[in-house]
Parts: C-alpha cells; sequence; structure tokens
C-alpha cells in the first residue's frame, strides 16, 4: 500500500488499485494528514485532538478520535485486522507506521538525509537531486493550507524543493539554459524572497540571449528585497546586473538627436513610456527630473529601462531600504552600478546620520559622477530623503558637469514641506495606465479592461488567478493608504454593486456629499475608479474590482444589493 500526501490526498493498494481515500469524511482525512505529518512518532489521542480540532474540541473528542480512526482503517484496508493497519494504536495513542504503507513524505525526508552523505558536486548527488525533484512537485496538505500542524512539513518540502530546482538549474545552465531558467523561475515562485534563485534565474536567461528577462528577474528581486525584507541586492547580484547591461546597445544617438519620431526600440514586453524616456536621453535633458505615479505605475521599471538605454551611465539606487538603516545605502548602490571606484563608495559606507559630507568627501563622489558622457543619478522612494542627502544631492548637481538628477515617489503632494522639496520640480513626468495601443503587441484585447493599463498587474495578468488578485489588493491598498476614509468603502461598494452614481454613494456609506466626492477625486487621479459620461464611477480594472469584491462576504453582498434595489 502507498500513501500519498505531497499533493491531493490519494492511497493506492498493492496492485495499483486507488482505494477512496477522497470519500473518507472530513475529519478522518485529517486524522490520517496528521499522522502523516508526524510519521514514525506516537501521537497521543489529546495531542491528535488538539491538531484536528484545535479550540473546538468536541464534547468526548477520544471517541470521536477513534471513530474517525476506525473509519479510515474500514475503509481503506476492509477485511485487514487492527494489527495489519498501517495506523497502529500503541502507548495510548496512534502512529503512521511506514513499514506497512509507504509514504511520499516519509521517503522525501530520507532523500533529503541521504544528500548529507554525497559528493558535493558527483552524479550520484545531482540523481538524487531529481528524484527529490519529482517527488516534491507539489507541497503536502493542500485540503488544510493554514493548518499548523501542516506548517512544519510544508516548509520541509518548499525547502527541499527550491533546493532541488536551484541544484538542478546550475548543473543545467552550460549545457541546458531553457530548463535552468525554468526551474530557477520554479524556485521563485516557491521562495520569492531567496537571491541565489533570481541570480540563476538572470543567468539563465543571459544565457539564451534574453537579457531584458534578465535584467527584469533583477528588479523583481530589488523591490522584493526592499519592499518585504527592506535590504538591498547584494554586490555580487549588482555586478551581475552591470554585466548584463553591459550587453544592451543604448538608443542610436543619431535617432534621438533626429527631429523625427523617436523608432520604438523598447526591449519586448516593456510597454509604452517612449515620451518620457525621450525627455531623458535626448540631448539637453533636465538637470532634475521628478517621476511619479502612484504605487504599481512602473516608477522602478522606468529607471531599470533607462538604465538599459544609457549603457553604464545610469546609476539607480533605492532611498526607501536606507532610511533609519543607512543614511547613504541608495548612494552606494547608485554609485557600483556607476562603476565608481572603491574610495568613492568608502565615502558612501561611512556616512554617518546626523554629520553631512565634508567638501573633500563630495568632490572625492563628484568624480565619479563626471565623465565624457552625461551621467544620470536616480533615486527611487525618494520622497523620505533626509535634510541632509538632499543637501548633499542639490551640492552635486551644482558642481558636477553632465550631471542630471531623475527622483522617483508617488505624488508630488508627498515630498510637500519635505526636504526633497528643496530640489525645485521644474520638470515632472507622471506615468499614466498604459493606453489599449501601448499594451497592443501583447496581443490580448482584455488586458485594458482586466488591468485598467496598471503596469503592476499587466506584469501579473497571465500568472495564476490567486497571483493576479494578490498584487490586486496589494495595489489598491497602497493607492488608497493616504486617501480619507470613505476612499476604501467606495471602492468595496462599486466592486460589489457595480458602476454607482454619487447620490447613491452617498446614501449607501452615510458621509456627506463633499466627502464623498473628494473621495471619487482621488479615487479616480489614482486610476482606481474610472468615470462614465453618465457621470457613473466604477472600477477602472476587473482584477482590482475582484479583488476587493472577494473581501466581502456572501451575506453583506446580499444585503448590499437588497438595500440598492429597495432605493
Amino acid at each position: 500500500m502507498r500513501v500519498r500526501v505531497l499533493g491531493q490526498l490519494t492511497v493506492t493498494a498493492a496492485d495499483g488499485t486507488v482505494l477512496p481515500a477522497g470519500e473518507l469524511p472530513r475529519r478522518a482525512r485529517q486524522v490520517l494528514a496528521v499522522l502523516a505529518a508526524r510519521h514514525g512518532r506516537i501521537q497521543s489521542k489529546d495531542a491528535l485532538a488538539d491538531a484536528v480540532w484545535g479550540t473546538d474540541l468536541p464534547g468526548n473528542h477520544v471517541a470521536a478520535l477513534e471513530h474517525y480512526v476506525s473509519v479510515v482503517r474500514r475503509r481503506l484496508q476492509p477485511g485487514d485486522p487492527a494489527s495489519a493497519c498501517f495506523i497502529v494504536t500503541q502507548g495510548g495513542g496512534y502512529f503512521f507506521d511506514t513499514g506497512r504503507a509507504a509514504l511520499d513524505l516519509a521517503e522525501l525526508r530520507q532523500q533529503v538525509r541521504d544528500l548529507d552523505a554525497l559528493p558535493q558536486d558527483g552524479p550520484e548527488r545531482l540523481s538524487r537531486q531529481e528524484e527529490i525533484l519529482e517527488l516534491a512537485r507539489e507541497l503536502p496538505f493542500p485540503e488544510d493550507p493554514y493548518a499548523e500542524w501542516a506548517d512544519a512539513a510544508r516548509t520541509e518540502v518548499q525547502i527541499a524543493a527550491v533546493s532541488a530546482r536551484l541544484a538542478l538549474a546550475g548543473a543545467a545552465l552550460g549545457r541546458d539554459p531553457n530548463r535552468a531558467l525554468r526551474l530557477a523561475q520554479e524556485a521563485i515562485e516557491l521562495n520569492p524572497f531567496l537571491e541565489r534563485a533570481y541570480r540563476m534565474a538572470m543567468e539563465g536567461a543571459a544565457a539564451l540571449d534574453r537579457r531584458d528577462d534578465a535584467l527584469r528577474f533583477f528588479e523583481r528581486c530589488r523591490r522584493v528585497l526592499h519592499d518585504e525584507l527592506g535590504v538591498a541586492p547584494s554586490a555580487d547580484l549588482l555586478e551581475l546586473q552591470r554585466r548584463v547591461l553591459a550587453d544592451r546597445r543604448p538608443i542610436d544617438a543619431a535617432t534621438t538627436a533626429s527631429s523625427a519620431p523617436m523608432k520604438r526600440r523598447l526591449p519586448e514586453r516593456f510597454l509604452g513610456r517612449v515620451s518620457e524616456l525621450r525627455v531623458l536621453v535626448e540631448p539637453h535633458q533636465p538637470r532634475v527630473v521628478h517621476i511619479v505615479g502612484p504605487s504599481g505605475a512602473g516608477k522602478s521599471a522606468f529607471l531599470a529601462e533607462l538604465s538599459r538605454h544609457l549603457v553604464g551611465r545610469v546609476g539607480v539606487g533605492s532611498a526607501g531600504s536606507s532610511v533609519g538603516v543607512h543614511r547613504l545605502a541608495w548612494l552606494r548602490q547608485a554609485l557600483v552600478r556607476l562603476g565608481a571606484d572603491r574610495e568613492a563608495c568608502a565615502v558612501a559606507d561611512a556616512a554617518e546620520p546626523d554629520r553631512p559630507l565634508g567638501r573633500a568627501e563630495l568632490e572625492l563622489i563628484g568624480s565619479a559622477l563626471t565623465g565624457p558622457e552625461p551621467v544620470v543619478l536616480a533615486v527611487d522612494d525618494a520622497s523620505d530623503l533626509d535634510a541632509t542627502s538632499v543637501a548633499e544631492l542639490s551640492w552635486l548637481s551644482g558642481n558636477c558637469p553632465g550631471l542630471h538628477l531623475v527622483v522617483a515617489y508617488c505624488y508630488p503632494s508627498e515630498i510637500v514641506r519635505r526636504p526633497l522639496a528643496g530640489l525645485g520640480t521644474p520638470v515632472v513626468l507622471r506615468l499614466e495606465p498604459l493606453t489599449a495601443e501601448e499594451l497592443a503587441p501583447l496581443g490580448d484585447e482584455t488586458l485594458v479592461e482586466r488591468t485598467g493599463g496598471i503596469p503592476a498587474l499587466v506584469a501579473v495578468a497571465d500568472r495564476p488567478r490567486v497571483v493576479a488578485l494578490g498584487v490586486a489588493m496589494q495595489t489598491a491598498r497602497a493607492r488608497t493608504r493616504w486617501m480619507p476614509d470613505p476612499a476604501w468603502e467606495i471602492l468595496r461598494l462599486c466592486a460589489v454593486l457595480g458602476d454607482m452614481g454619487t447620490d447613491d454613494l452617498v446614501r449607501l456609506t452615510a458621509y456627506p456629499a463633499g466627502e464623498v466626492l473628494a473621495a471619487i477625486d482621488h479615487l479616480v487621479h489614482a486610476h482606481l475608479l474610472g468615470e462614465r459620461g453618465d457621470g457613473l464611477a466604477g472600477h477602472r480594472a476587473t482584477l482590482i474590482r475582484d479583488a476587493v469584491a472577494g473581501q466581502v462576504s456572501g451575506a453583506s453582498s446580499r444585503y448590499l444589493r437588497e438595500l440598492m434595489a429597495s432605493s
């Protein structure tokens, strides 16, 4: 007999007959799953009941547990005596005996233990990783994704699956880069915080001459590390990005200098932003440019694309991860990407929170930012830059010929009464949603409706729906975080009831008309709502609509529809 818990629960007899494990009662399946997760260890009846029922223990949990164990034995091993069953009664409890029934989770654990005895670079180790990968195609216990008893086993399998994929990706890089890239992408989906997986994906994409994809993997890694962990990519990953960038050709100077419209030379799947890029790549570009747009508008991707056009002449640093941690970490990132020498980087490393850089230190950094061609110093998430850093930026801008500053953040209102406003705002480029024409190369006429042209949603529109909805919800939350109270309630009502007029929103939210109108203005400005010619407002992106609607219970939805119908 064989029991499979990696993926959907499946039990097969010795002759290959599939037994009716899926027809077991829900609690019986949970009893079997808990014993499988803790195979080989006796589980007391109290411990097993706590895992299965948690705080909702039945009145006589011991009797209930014994009943479900009996059900499992009768359904899966009918006619066998208790002494032959793989669920063994012992010591006042139960345990899963892998000597009587093979268990895929037990086999996986043994395969992982066996790795320790194999040579690091030997073929036997790679063969074992292939076996682990085959076993760990799916995580265990999908029927109980939030059960605490399943957490340890799920994490254990996930680690084994990621490690196997990366080991096999590294081995395949030289002979089969397609497989290396695919395995690295699968590892990223399982663990999006592992820099090694992004490195492997970048190397695989570069080996396939897909440098744009390699750079997108870098940007995704940078964003995840910054947003979720508050750290920057390692120097090794930055160096790999520089090597990939060095293989790309810049925009043809003759084309940009011409008065004729710029030909589209954007890499595959980077869409739009042609006008904005022209401002920064043509001769006589402004000395200071502000790139603004709500969360998910593609500001970081725009800066990365600018780097791909002006190869070796753009240094991008993220200020968000350095606030309160290391004052000039963003400057060091930018200097590294520009290939600055160690002395200039050391100045940024040694910067103290409350001490401005001296003139000699600024001149040393300035020398790294001055060359035969113009250089762009770009600061992502720049709104929280402190006054000292802004003053240093201003000095560099005024004293380094050919240096251009680009700062990116969400809204101009973010920097009112903040130090960054001291740089001035001579040119502000707002990143609008992508248009139907800009999305046309992707060949999907539903993209505009589904994503509203929001780049963050376009990037995940074809990913599994749970991923797309997760990004949609994150985008909606980030864009409404600063808005007045009615904003989220309006998004919620429009998600459940469809396009709505101001009068109905005032009635259903119970907020004054002025507050509701102000919230609608904010939501339209943030590209979350769109307005129809008849005055009704509704969601621009069906992904955001569906994500928000998914947070509303069925009871609330029915009540709101009945309330709307009664008006």
